[in-house]
C-alpha cells in the first residue's frame, strides 16, 4: 500500500439530503495489537488471523509461535497465497544470509461500506480494514421515514462513494442504526424510532447491489466498539451517545454487549419520573423525554434554537436558558448512568455525540455520578470524551465487519477445508 500525504479534500456537496463528501488521505496504517503467540488450530483461517494481529511475521516467527512443521505452515500459506489474503512486504534487510520476507495480510484495495444512521444525521463511508475513514458524506435524514423509500437513496449515494475508486473491492458492509438489534439474527427489533423498519428485507435490499455480508448493530454499541479499540483499553467500557436521542453501549475485554433481545445499552426508555413529559415510546417520564437532544429543542423552542447545531452555538456563547437546560439534562443522565457505574464499575466513560462531547454536559454528568454512585464504583472512573468523535462508529463497524468476514471459519469454508 502506497504512503501518501494527510490531507483532507473538500468536494461540492450533493443535492437533496446532503451535508458534503470528503475525501480522506492516511499515511500507511498502524499495527494493529499483537495478538497472542499460541499454538492453536492449524487451519488457514487460523493461521491468517495470527497475521492480521501485525504486519511483517516472518516465516520463522510464524513456526516459533503456532508450533506447525515447517511443511503444514508452508502448506497453509501456499493456500492463503493464492487466494490473494497474504502477501510478502518486503525483507528484513538481515545481511547475515538470504533475508527474510515479512508476511501480511493483503488488505490493499479491500474496503468496508459503512451506513452510521441516527436520528436526524447519517454518515456513509468507505473505510479501509483498519476502520480508517477514506471517504464520507454526511447528510440530514429523517430515520423515521419508509425504509422502502429511505434506504435505496441511501444506497445511491454509497454507490456513488464506492465508484470513485474503481479498483476497491467491498468485502462487507456494516449498517448503524438507532434502535434495537438482536444478537441472535442480526435484525432489528421494534422501535418506535424507526416504525416500518422492522421486518424489512433490510439485508436482501442492500445485497441486491453487493453481494457481500451485512452486518447491522445499534449506533451506540458501534460506537462504544469504535471507542474501545481506540483507546486499546481492556476491562469495562461504557460509552453513551448524546444528541438527538441518548443510547449507550457497554464493551467489556473487547466484546460490546448486546442483551438478550438486543436492548441493552436502551437508556434512553428508562423512565426516571413517574409522570412528566410524554416520550415517543409512549409512556411519560422517560430520560429520553427529559434530556434528549429532540426534547433539548422542545424545551428551548421559544429561544431561537432550533437544530442541535444551535444548542451548541448557544452553549458556546454562554447563553444562560441554554446552559441551564444543558445542567438539567445532564443531571438527569448522570443519575442513570451513576445506576450503571455502580453496576459494571467501568474504567471510563466516554461521552460522545453532538450534546454529549460539550464539556458542560461531561463536567455535569461526570459530577452527578460521582454524587450518586458509592465512592468505590468510581473511584478508577475516567469521564472522558470521545477520543475520535463520529469517527467511532466507522471504526466500531469496520472491525465487525473485517472480524466476521476473516474469521478463522469464513477463510477455511471459502478455501473448502
Amino acid at each position: 500500500m502506497r504512503s501518501i500525504s494527510p490531507v483532507k479534500s473538500m468536494a461540492a456537496p450533493h443535492e437533496g439530503e446532503c451535508g458534503s463528501v470528503t475525501v480522506f488521505r492516511h499515511p500507511d496504517p498502524p499495527a494493529a495489537p499483537p495478538g497472542q503467540a499460541a499454538s492453536g488450530p492449524a487451519s488457514p483461517g487460523h493461521l491468517l488471523e495470527l497475521i492480521r494481529t501485525r504486519p511483517g511475521w516472518t516465516r520463522q516467527q510464524l513456526l516459533s509461535a503456532t508450533g506447525m512443521s515447517r511443511t503444514t505452515l508452508f502448506e497453509r500459506l501456499d493456500q492463503l497465497f493464492r487466494a490473494g489474503l497474504v502477501y510478502e512486504s518486503g525483507s528484513t534487510g538481515s545481511s547475515v544470509g538470504r533475508p527474510a520476507q515479512r508476511l501480511r495480510f493483503d488488505d490493499r484495495n479491500r474496503v468496508a461500506l459503512v451506513l452510521d444512521l441516527g436520528q436526524a444525521h447519517g454518515r456513509i463511508s468507505i473505510a479501509d480494514l483498519f476502520g480508517r475513514t477514506l471517504r464520507m458524506e454526511t447528510l440530514h435524514l429523517d430515520i423515521s421515514r419508509p425504509p422502502g423509500e429511505l434506504l435505496p437513496k441511501l444506497l445511491d449515494r454509497a454507490d456513488k462513494l464506492l465508484r470513485v475508486d474503481e479498483e476497491a473491492q467491498v468485502v462487507g458492509i456494516g449498517m448503524g442504526i438507532p434502535g434495537p438489534v438482536d444478537v441472535t439474527t442480526g435484525r432489528l427489533g421494534a422501535s418506535t424510532t424507526m416504525p416500518g423498519w422492522e421486518g424489512y428485507a433490510i439485508e436482501e435490499t442492500v445485497r441486491a447491489r453487493w453481494d457481500v455480508p451485512l452486518l447491522i448493530e445499534n449506533d451506540a454499541r458501534a460506537f462504544a466498539l469504535g471507542e474501545a479499540s481506540a483507546s486499546g483499553e481492556r476491562g469495562v467500557l461504557l460509552a453513551v451517545k448524546y444528541a438527538t436521542g441518548i443510547g449507550a453501549g457497554i464493551v467489556v475485554d473487547d466484546r460490546v454487549i448486546g442483551g438478550a433481545d438486543g436492548a441493552a445499552g436502551d437508556i434512553g426508555h428508562i423512565r426516571v419520573t413517574d409522570d412528566g413529559p410524554r416520550c415517543r415510546c409512549g409512556r411519560r417520564g422517560c430520560l429520553a423525554a427529559w434530556a434528549s437532544g429532540r426534547a433539548l429543542l422542545d424545551q428551548l423552542a421559544g429561544h431561537g434554537v432550533h437544530t442541535l447545531e444551535d444548542i451548541v452555538l448557544s452553549a458556546n456563547a454562554q447563553h444562560p436558558d441554554v446552559i441551564a437546560a444543558l445542567r438539567e439534562g445532564a443531571r438527569r443522565l448522570g443519575r442513570v448512568l451513576a445506576t450503571l457505574a455502580a453496576t459494571l464499575n467501568p474504567s471510563t466513560l466516554v461521552l460522545g455525540g453532538i450534546i454529549g462531547q460539550l464539556p458542560i454536559v461531561a463536567d455535569e454528568v461526570g459530577r452527578r455520578v460521582r454524587a450518586d454512585a458509592m465512592e468505590r464504583a468510581t473511584r478508577r472512573l475516567r469521564v472522558v470524551p470521545a477520543r475520535n468523535g463520529d469517527e467511532s462508529a466507522t471504526l466500531g463497524l469496520t472491525l465487525m465487519v473485517a472480524k466476521h468476514v476473516f474469521s478463522p471459519e469464513a477463510i477455511d469454508t471459502m478455501l473448502g477445508v
